[in-house]
């Protein structure tokens, strides 16, 4: 989903801690060389996930702001591949930022499917990096995604190379609920 205004003042905060800190991007960099060298020594499935300690990006912020981000993971897909099936987070919203290349996002279409056996039609949009461009260049809209809570989605990646992404969810790592669709 598209971020709206109401999201704004939220996703221009965690993208200038992404993007504009050395010692969150140095984490990052880190995070993300483990996750491609997971990659590397299998074959599937084609992503790989690190949770990233979310102080990085809620310490200082303000508290209104800070109790909608509680768990941050780094997540690598590799070039041309996409998650095997669909996932849902039935109790966390999720936002999710280009770090590193660029991907899709394909995601239900509110209001159809049955939410519990998987989605029927999936709208795919495209989330670029600031690294296609200048920072300031890419709009922030562009770079992020949001996910409602309960929604089907999978991303995938652009052929070219393996997609960085940063997602920040509502609900902390011991309470989210990460279910996969199992098909028919």
């Amino acid at each position: 989903m598209r971020p709206d205004t109401g999201s704004l003042p939220l996703l221009r905060e965690l993208h200038q801690r992404v993007f504009g800190g050395p010692e969150v991007r140095a984490t990052l960099d880190v995070a993300f060389e483990v996750l491609a060298e997971e990659l590397r020594e299998r074959a599937e499935p084609p992503h790989a996930a690190r949770v990233i300690p979310i102080a990085l990006f809620t310490d200082g912020l303000a508290p209104a702001l800070a109790k909608k981000v509680r768990l941050c993971r780094a997540f690598l897909l590799r070039r041309g591949s996409r998650m095997a099936v669909p996932e849902v987070h039935h109790n966390s919203v999720q936002r999710l930022v280009s770090y590193r290349g660029w991907g899709r996002i394909h995601a239900a279409v509110a209001g159809e499917g049955d939410t519990r056996r998987g989605p029927r039609n999936l709208a795919a949009r495209t989330i670029d990096s600031p690294d296609r461009g200048e920072l300031q260049a890419i709009p922030i809209e562009r770079c992020w995604d949001i996910v409602p809570a309960g929604m089907w989605h999978y991303p995938e990646a652009g052929a070219d190379a393996d997609w960085a992404t940063v997602t920040f969810h509502s609900a902390s790592e011991d309470e989210i609920i990460d279910e996969y669709w199992e098909s028919e």
